[in-house]
């Protein structure tokens, strides 16, 4: 029996909603800190990295309201840590992704390309005629596959390990089918492979290849999540790569995408408590003795668990408040 699956760990889940416990710790993961001495986005980072833990991380709604009241009476932009790569694109086998300002990486790329909408969140790139262009993953169209197995002795680089695929799919459908049939969406290293591919796919008709990339998918801290609070419309392509989010204005809390040499205040997070936080656990039934020491035990390491799964760093302490009378709960008053 795991430890998860004990007894004690199955009735504490069972009979203990700690509603109060975990809305407290919520609030109080990030402790957001507004600067107001305008910087850039790249001097605004090393700020707060220096002085605080970094820039602003915003993960929810709840954050949203707890970062536009760190700043009361501020009429403006502030920085905050999500930022776009937008020159790093990857290739769905794995291979060596290519960054389009470095010429020494292979690309292809028709004039005026890559300019999809950032606001689409993935672009793929498809073949025309030999050359690329970047538009949304979701379009159907056909596919070219790769096929890294060789029974029958072709060189690694040959045209008889190119497979165009007619039938029309979305690039993650036509990722699962290749990686299914095959090994894996065609990459592109060299002009030799996109002369091969460039001859499979039919004058004049568009075929997904293995490019792909995720827009503003990056936080400053290396956080990864998928809440997004853009302005309607947000974000354009061709605009800047740095965020700012609205602080007591018009469209309060939102998202806007700025050049990251514009300089704005901004906004830093903590995750080192200065203070002790006090939080008050109500139990709403139990048929259980909540002060078992065992049972106390299991519930804190579910607490911790907890306080890790929503982003809090290594460091942090937890410790039961103790009565005078060694309890740590006590029935409530229901006068």
């Amino acid at each position: 029996m795991s430890p998860s699956d004990s007894p004690v760990n199955s009735g504490v889940r069972r009979s203990v909603l700690c509603v109060l416990l975990l809305s407290g710790l919520c609030s109080g993961l990030r402790h957001y800190v507004y600067v107001g001495e305008p910087k850039t986005r790249l001097e605004a980072k090393t700020f707060c990295r220096e002085k605080y833990t970094d820039l602003a991380t915003v993960e929810n709604m709840e954050d949203v309201q707890r970062l536009m009241a760190a700043a009361p009476g501020l009429q403006g932009d502030v920085w905050i840590g999500l930022y776009d790569r937008s020159v790093r694109w990857f290739w769905s086998a794995g291979d060596p992704g290519l960054d389009t300002r470095d010429k020494t990486h292979f690309q292809m790329w028709r004039p005026g390309q890559p300019d999809a909408s950032r606001s689409l969140g993935n672009l793929c790139v498809s073949m025309w005629s030999g050359v690329w262009g970047d538009r949304q993953c979701s379009n159907q169209l056909p596919f070219v596959c790769y096929d890294k197995t060789n029974i029958h002795g072709f060189p690694d680089i040959s045209p008889e390990r190119y497979f165009y695929i007619r039938d029309f799919k979305s690039w993650p459908d036509a990722q699962a089918y290749c990686r299914l049939h095959h090994t894996d969406l065609a990459s592109v290293r060299n002009p030799t492979e996109n002369t091969m591919i460039g001859q499979l796919v039919p004058i004049g008709q568009l075929a997904f290849i293995g490019l792909h990339r995720h827009t503003f998918s990056s936080w400053s801290d290396g956080t990864e999540s998928s809440f997004e609070n853009w302005i309607n419309g947000r974000p354009y392509s061709g605009t800047g790569n740095c965020v700012v989010s609205r602080i007591g204005a018009v469209n309060p809390g939102e998202w806007e995408e700025r050049p990251c040499s514009e300089r704005h205040p901004f906004m830093c997070y903590s995750t080192s408590l200065r203070h002790l936080v006090v939080i008050k656990v109500k139990v709403l039934k139990s048929t259980i003795s909540l002060n078992d020491p065992t049972v106390t035990d299991a519930i804190l390491n579910q607490i911790n668990a907890e306080m890790k799964k929503r982003g809090m760093k290594e460091g942090f302490k937890t410790a039961w408040i103790r009565k005078a009378d060694d309890k740590i709960f006590h029935e409530e008053d229901e006068n």
